[in-house]
């Protein structure tokens, strides 16, 4: 619904600011009164007003000191502001209310013709700044759009060469064990990287194709996404308690696969605890592993880009990853201790419903 402009009015008699709506009741605009200096500045505070029109001549305070402490404030500066005068023929008063902060003055008794002419130019002005402030703001907006959408991107890009080398690492391993050995059942693990490959190639592109329809994230199914990983992982024993619904992308597959092949991988877990607690708007996921624990000296440092530890460190890029996804949906992440042994990687993101 579009806003109407609003006009201060501001005379100490009520017959005159009855008078002044009704010679401009054909302009689509919000009048607000003020019957002395003192109310006007309380309503400018208030309201934003397009324009002022103000009486000269008002007991206590008259229009002149009225728009000079209106003109002491910064964001009022630019507010035109038209004086009603029946003195206005001498210079002195002229001079008076341009150095007050006036832009025009009109002589009492008032000339219709010539009040609608200016408060038409004026407000003219005030919509035309209005419209260029709302392009302006859109254009940042949609500045800001396309640089998120390129950080995301990046990111996108990252997890889909981090997961795909892993995948072919494992079919490398897994060609080499079948030439030594021709043990067949090596080419199934082979078979399931690949196909996590070009499953993963096709989660992104869908990803890509969100991003440019700027459809954003969406409610994704928790339980669903975490079910998926446990499936392909049947040397761990996986224990699942709570459900929920969470403000994501279908990237969130990839966010919990990594937590998760960590714990195995670097940690040495065979056990994996997965609690999931909905509070309110926010839904905490707890994976507690009974691996081997990440030494206290580099938990500040696990989620940082090109962090590596020990032999099995990788390449040091996926839970920096990890972070940054998850605080591209809202969320955070942290690492507490999994007593006596072991590691809990702690996740807060939206939750739906």
């Amino acid at each position: 619904m579009k806003v109407k402009s609003k006009i201060l009015i501001v005379d100490d008699k009520i017959e005159n600011l009855i008078a002044l709506e009704t010679l401009l009741q054909d302009f689509d605009v919000d009048f607000i009164r003020a019957l002395s200096g003192k109310e006007a500045i309380k309503q400018i505070s208030r309201y934003d007003f397009a324009l002022i029109i103000m009486d000269v001549q008002m007991p206590e305070m008259d229009g002149f000191e009225t728009v000079r402490i209106i003109k002491k404030d910064k964001k009022n500066k630019l507010i035109p502001i038209i004086f009603v005068s029946a003195i206005y023929s001498q210079n002195y008063y002229n001079i008076k209310g341009v150095e007050a902060g006036g832009i025009d003055f009109i002589t009492k008794p008032l000339i219709t013709n010539v009040l609608i002419g200016k408060v038409r130019i004026f407000l003219d002005m005030h919509n035309y700044k209005v419209k260029l402030e709302n392009e302006i703001e859109l254009r940042k907006k949609v500045q800001n759009e396309l640089l998120e959408n390129r950080e995301h991107l990046k990111l996108l890009n990252k997890i889909l060469r981090h997961d795909i080398l892993n995948n072919l690492s494992v079919v490398i391993s897994a060609l080499r064990l079948y030439k030594a050995n021709h043990d067949e059942s090596v080419l199934e693990k082979s078979k399931k990287s690949i196909e996590k490959s070009v499953e993963l190639i096709n989660r992104m592109r869908g990803i890509e194709m969100a991003i440019s329809s700027r459809k954003g994230l969406k409610p994704i199914d928790l339980n669903k996404a975490i079910n998926k990983i446990i499936a392909a992982k049947p040397d761990v024993e996986f224990s699942v308690k709570g459900k929920a619904q969470v403000l994501a992308d279908q990237t969130i597959s990839s966010i919990f696969d990594n937590i998760i092949s960590n714990a195995v991988i670097h940690g040495k877990a065979d056990k994996i605890n997965i609690t999931i607690n909905r509070k309110q708007k926010k839904c905490e996921i707890r994976i507690a592993d009974n691996g081997q624990g990440i030494p206290d000296n580099i938990k500040e440092s696990v989620f940082e880009e090109g962090f590596h530890f020990g032999k099995t460190g990788g390449t040091g890029i996926g839970l920096y990853i990890v972070k940054k996804t998850i605080e591209k949906y809202g969320g955070k992440i942290f690492i507490e201790d999994n007593k006596p042994n072991g590691t809990i990687i702690v996740v807060f993101l939206q939750n739906i419903g």
